[in-house]
């Protein structure tokens, strides 16, 4: 829902779009039709299609930051083929960024079926940085290239080419240079989604909107607040995805997801048309989240 005054910005893809039907979005590898229960209404079977479609535009845009928020977006979805084939296909992205952002999005899925593209990205992608990220990645996979990468670092056999581990080091003291920083690099650690097979953590997703300069103050309570699920916490979730802010619209719409607010998710089908695309993606990949949740 486009909020009053609010104002298109460059590279955002246009709000309305045509609700492609799920066979045609199978084809086109994004997003299980499966995600959605046998039993779900046609209304929902529509709306979990538009998220598909919004990702996917999203993933094809010209713009790289927004196929950067669109890729993190869908990495909250699931670890199915459907959603890790685009994913992977982003490894070999031109953009640096967009490299580092499906790496990410694919450490954070966890599925055994990325342990080959990483280990590729790691022998040939030239930038230091998207080695190091694709060899953290491996790791957090238990595969031994990525071990023996980072011990290689370590050792100083792999150069890391800018100082990489030194440049992590010093982004991971500066987060503890105020108390709201220091606050929210505890609670980026301490929120996890309702486990479920199949799903990915939502660290990469929460990373992201934690790292936007145009993150307020407002938006990090929503993030704090919303671990209870209360019926008061609903009511102030229910609320925010109406906010002015939109980083507590994107807040709010993350917290659903991440706390399995199944009952909330009809309030997320408004912000597939909201004026920022990363309210948009956001609103889609918790979505689709929630519709695999009630499918299980």
């Amino acid at each position: 829902m486009a909020m009053p005054g609010s104002k298109r910005l460059p590279g955002e893809i246009p709000a309305f779009m045509p609700i492609l039907r799920c066979g045609l979005l199978a084809a086109l590898s994004l997003g299980p039709c499966l995600a959605v229960s046998r039993a779900a209404t046609p209304a929902e079977r529509d709306h979990a299609d538009e998220a598909r479609a919004l990702l996917k535009e999203g993933m094809e845009a010209k713009d790289s930051a927004v196929r950067i928020e669109a890729i993190t977006a869908a990495s909250m979805v699931g670890n199915h083929e459907q959603v890790l084939a685009p994913l992977e296909g982003f490894l070999r992205d031109k953009s640096v960024d967009v490299r580092l952002a499906a790496i990410h999005a694919l450490a954070d899925l966890g599925s055994p079926q990325s342990v080959k593209p990483l280990q590729q990205v790691l022998h040939d992608d030239k930038v230091p940085e998207v080695a190091f990220a694709a060899a953290k990645a491996l790791d957090k996979l238990h595969d031994p290239a990525g071990t023996e990468a980072l011990l290689e670092i370590y050792e100083g056999k792999r150069k890391s080419g800018s100082s990489l581990v030194e440049k992590e080091k010093r982004e991971t003291t500066d987060q503890f240079h105020s108390i709201p920083s220091a606050m929210m690099f505890v609670v980026s650690r301490g929120i996890g989604y309702v486990p479920l097979p199949g799903v990915g953590e939502g660290f990469s997703a929460l990373t992201t909107l934690l790292h936007d300069k145009g993150f307020s103050d407002r938006a990090a309570v929503i993030l704090i607040l919303g671990q209870e699920k209360t019926p008061e916490t609903a009511g102030l979730l229910r609320k925010a995805l109406d906010d002015k802010d939109w980083s507590v619209r994107a807040a709010a719409a993350q917290m659903i997801a991440q706390g399995a607010r199944v009952e909330l998710r009809d309030g997320l089908v408004p912000l597939f048309n909201d004026s920022n695309h990363k309210v948009r993606f956001r609103a889609a990949g918790a979505f689709l989240h929630l519709a695999m949740i009630k499918s299980r």
